[in-house]
């Protein structure tokens, strides 16, 4: 009895603190925001593909997962070649096949959006698990579900799916936009330890191979990854990890000035995480921009918020509804 009540002291001990501390960040990125620093006023425009000149750039997350089934061709297709909107960059994610096929794909297994769970006969189905010829089979349209609750693509199977329906690789993808103008890429590494490695192995080749590793931004939630690319490819142009961007948050809260360029050349973060980190705001777009850093916030679909942000000088808005985006700034 009395070590479960020191347990449940040293818990609310704990729970107590992490309250605390929230509160005080909290305090402090509001207290930050009404001053802002001469160094950071009146700051000359970052050149450069990843600054925006006039209103936020628009990205698609998951080549527009709102108005088309997420990472797929079709969804890619409707970004490249509407008439009622346009978009600056593609927002997506990457995993590699069984036979190391690199494919857009952004959950850790099949299950969510294909038909997978039906076809394998079990759960949790990985593409590490499956070559990309399986993969290919499978109908990525299938838990789509329009505005209006419409499921249009439910059910088909076989030879009634349609390739923009099917899991496309990496490269295809790459073509596909190549051949419509030079927009910008967000690419997420989604696999970690070896499986990850090979993955930012692949793509780093793949992207120089084809000239265009300055239009590319590399991200990954996995510090595995995040370090790996730091010391094996430091040139290439990526996305703060999730680490390192915490500590850059409170350096920005104190205005304190790296001694060191830093690594990464964007931040990709949400732009107030659960009311308590919050770098979506006019200082913290500066202090960034003054370190020579890209501002990209993630995934903004309410309009009045995008809008905020836009003012707020950021530089790129990656959203599920592009085509509303698009509207709000014609």
């Amino acid at each position: 009895m009395i070590i479960i009540k020191i347990l449940f002291g040293i818990i609310c001990s704990v729970v107590s603190l992490a309250v605390l501390f929230c509160v005080i960040v909290i305090l402090a990125g509001y207290i930050a925001e009404l001053y802002i620093p001469e160094n950071l006023r009146n700051l000359k425009k970052n050149k450069g593909t990843l600054f925006a000149e006039d209103h936020s750039m628009i990205a698609a997350h998951r080549a527009g997962a709102g108005i088309a089934p997420e990472n797929t061709p079709m969804a890619f297709d409707l970004c490249l070649n509407s008439t009622e909107f346009t978009v600056q960059e593609l927002e997506f994610d990457l995993h590699m096949t069984k036979d190391e096929k690199l494919i857009v794909l952004h959950d850790g297994t099949l299950d969510r959006t294909t038909d997978a769970v039906e076809m394998f006969g079990r759960t949790e189905v990985k593409p590490s698990e499956l070559t990309y010829d399986e993969i290919r089979k499978l109908n990525t349209g299938e838990s789509f579900v329009t505005d209006n609750g419409d499921m249009p693509y439910k059910g088909l199977r076989g030879d009634d799916i349609p390739d923009g329906l099917r899991i496309p690789l990496l490269e295809e993808i790459i073509d596909m936009m190549e051949a419509k103008g030079e927009y910008l890429y967000s690419i997420d590494i989604k696999d970690s330890g070896e499986i990850g490695r090979k993955c930012a192995d692949k793509l780093i080749k793949m992207i120089n191979d084809k000239g265009i590793a300055d239009r590319v931004i590399v991200a990954t939630f996995n510090g595995d990854i995040t370090k790996y690319l730091t010391e094996k490819y430091p040139n290439t142009q990526r996305s703060v990890g999730v680490t390192e961007g915490l500590k850059y948050y409170f350096m920005y809260l104190l205005n304190i000035r790296p001694k060191k360029p830093l690594p990464f050349k964007a931040i990709q973060v949400p732009s107030n995480q659960f009311k308590v980190v919050r770098p979506g705001t006019k200082r913290a777009i500066a202090y960034f921009h003054s370190l020579g850093v890209a501002c990209q916030f993630w995934t903004i679909d309410d309009i009045d918020e995008i809008k905020r942000l836009s003012d707020a000088g950021a530089d790129c808005i990656v959203t599920n509804v592009p085509d509303k985006m698009y509207n709000l700034f014609n």
